[in-house]
């Protein structure tokens, strides 16, 4: 952490946070903690609050206060899925996270998952649909908007007489939805750091599901680290994930989410490329057992901007 924090030294941060997708709560609630490690490093910050208001001003600010990286807390619509991205690209501005492409592709469920069966990953069967398309699929399935996040739009769907209204919901977050078959098991989620699987997360939510209340409401789930996955199964859990990471074109750090099945059977939900990092989040839970404090995981994930393939 020594070399990344004295290689930040004297470079300007800016702090782009928000965001106006229906993910900005989340976003919000990570900024303290961020803020907190970027005082604690003696870095040069400034924050930017990206909402519908000052969207046409953000790559002005970061030109006009000669920002020399970003750090990224954004989510969902025009924070994760390569919209910023591509613009501090054309900047030549580093930022944390994965380049526009990959940014691109992670956040789209049915590309990526289209990626992951072309590159021999398990994932559940799917359909894609678009407003005012019937669904095929039989429950029980999973409606999930195409591009949100936090489990925000998405519902399991037991009985048929559900899906009508699971659609309508989902429908509002994206004119896109997919509809993917329900697998049972143990819900596990895998942090890649520096392009390397950490420690697995189990998960046991309080809710019926790890919904938005169970993923950020104090309490209201169980995270079990490591997993309690027998040896051969955990080690292809991890390296499942840094498959995905790779595949997908992914850099620096990712989140893969994983059921798994019996006898072992693991099925790829989704990859998330940017991750929380607020007090419940999971990514930085796996990185403090692997002896990386928060304050050593912003700096990394700094530095680790100048190093990535954009």
């Amino acid at each position: 952490m020594k070399d990344a924090a004295g290689f930040l030294k004297n470079k300007r941060v800016a702090l782009v946070y928000g965001g106006f997708s229906s993910e900005r709560k989340v976003a919000l609630m990570a900024v303290p903690a961020v803020e907190e490690a970027l005082k604690a490093l003696k870095l040069k910050y400034i924050k930017f609050d990206l909402n519908e208001k000052s969207r046409k001003k953000v790559f002005t600010f970061i030109e006009k206060e000669k920002i020399d990286v970003v750090f990224l807390m954004l989510h969902g619509k025009f924070g994760e899925d390569g919209t910023i991205q591509g613009g501090l690209d054309l900047m030549g501005v580093p930022y944390i996270g994965s380049g526009t492409l990959a940014s691109a592709v992670a956040v789209d469920k049915a590309v990526s998952k289209i990626i992951m069966l072309q590159k021999g990953i398990p994932t559940p069967a799917f359909e894609t649909l678009r407003r005012g398309e019937t669904a095929k699929m039989h429950p029980p399935v999973v409606i999930k908007p195409v591009d949100g996040g936090s489990t925000i739009g998405i519902a399991i769907v037991k009985k048929k007489s559900a899906l009508k209204k699971a659609l309508k919901d989902a429908f509002k977050y994206s004119e896109t939805v997919i509809s993917e078959k329900y697998v049972s098991g143990t819900e596990i989620t895998v942090p890649v750091f520096e392009d390397r699987a950490l420690e697995i997360i189990e998960i046991i939510p309080k809710t019926s599901f790890y919904d938005y209340e169970a993923k950020y409401a104090k309490g209201m789930s169980e995270h079990i680290i490591p997993a309690r996955l027998d040896r051969k199964t955990y080690r292809k859990a991890q390296a499942l994930a840094e498959k995905v990471h790779r595949d997908l074109g992914l850099s620096s750090f990712s989140r893969v989410d994983i059921i798994v099945g019996r006898n072992g059977r693991l099925n790829v939900l989704e990859v998330n490329n940017l991750p929380g990092l607020t007090g419940t989040s999971l990514l930085p839970e796996a990185a403090k057992l692997a002896g990386i404090d928060f304050k050593a995981l912003v700096a990394k994930m700094l530095h680790g901007a100048f190093r990535k393939n954009v």
